[in-house]
């Protein structure tokens, strides 16, 4: 046996042990670079967790005051607002600062938003001024779309008495009779009597003792009537929209979004429903502020 033949397997196993030491340190390098990489995703995962939970904390904390600002009767009058405001928060939101959940217990919307609220009120009302806002408001608190709803509701329990009538609205009555009954679509109405006299005051129309005192009215005629919590309020303010806006594929779609927002008011425990309860009727819901006591439930001037 030559001497290569001795030296050529030893030089093929130094190799290949090289090689294999190579690749087992690879690997081990691998691993450790896979779970360091891992190690960072959920060190990074957890202080984006962590950031998010401080966030939501500071956001609670914001609705919070705002609550806490107001008194029982305050926030009961503003909450009739509520579909219309949880509609108007989806508009808000931003990605900076998310839902301002906060607006439930702010009677003016939040700041910025001047030109989305003089839109809605040109094209849903005519609303321009002052002198246009007070006559839209006056109307809604004297009868609004409730005077027919019940004119409607009071021809069908006749029994002869359907000949006449719109067969559309006569539909949406009869649909809601047993869910809402005597209230009819009232709460449709006191929440866009609220919901106008909050942007009215946010434009300059009203001022903020003429907003309150609508609001004040809004509660009033609300205790007045025969609800008995907020589902029965929320299944009375679908009434009234549909009532407003039946038939039709576009409100069908609104009428849609309007039963998410009730829903959403009533479970949701974000919801200003369901922190502040329908008031009952031993409640004493009186406290007003200083410069609202007079004139609150006479007229809006």
């Amino acid at each position: 046996m030559t001497l290569w033949q001795l030296v050529i397997p030893v030089l093929v196993g130094i190799v290949l042990a090289f090689v294999w030491w190579a690749g087992k340190a690879m690997l081990e390098g691998a691993r450790e670079g896979i779970q360091e990489a891992n190690e960072e995703l959920a060190q990074e995962k957890t202080e984006h967790e962590e950031q998010q939970a401080e966030q939501m904390a500071a956001r609670q904390q914001v609705v919070e005051t705002a609550a806490l600002s107001l008194s029982e009767a305050e926030r009961s009058a503003l909450n009739l607002r509520a579909p219309f405001a949880q509609l108007w928060i989806q508009i808000f939101e931003d990605a900076a600062s998310g839902r301002p959940l906060a607006y439930f217990y702010q009677f003016t919307p939040p700041a910025g938003k001047e030109d989305e609220l003089r839109q809605s009120l040109v094209e849903g009302w005519d609303i321009t001024d002052h002198t246009s806002a007070m006559s839209s408001l006056a109307w809604l608190l004297d009868s609004g779309h409730r005077a027919p709803y019940q004119a409607v509701r009071q021809q069908l329990q006749l029994e002869d008495g359907t000949g006449d009538l719109n067969k559309r609205l006569a539909a949406v009555v009869g649909k809601w009779e047993s869910e809402v009954g005597e209230v009819g679509g009232l709460a449709f109405d006191l929440a866009r009597t609220a919901d106008i006299a909050a942007q009215g005051v946010a434009l300059g129309y009203l001022s903020e003792v003429q907003g309150w005192r609508v609001l004040g009215q809004c509660r009033q005629i609300a205790r007045d009537a025969a609800f008995r919590d907020w589902a029965h309020y929320g299944q009375s303010f679908r009434a009234g929209a549909e009532f407003w806006k039946s038939g039709g594929v576009i409100d069908g779609v609104r009428n849609k979004g309007y039963a998410q927002t009730v829903r959403w008011l009533l479970e949701d425990a974000d919801s200003p429903w369901f922190r502040d309860p329908w008031p009952q009727a031993s409640q004493i819901l009186e406290q007003q502020r200083p410069e609202d006591t007079e004139g609150v439930q006479t007229t809006l001037h």
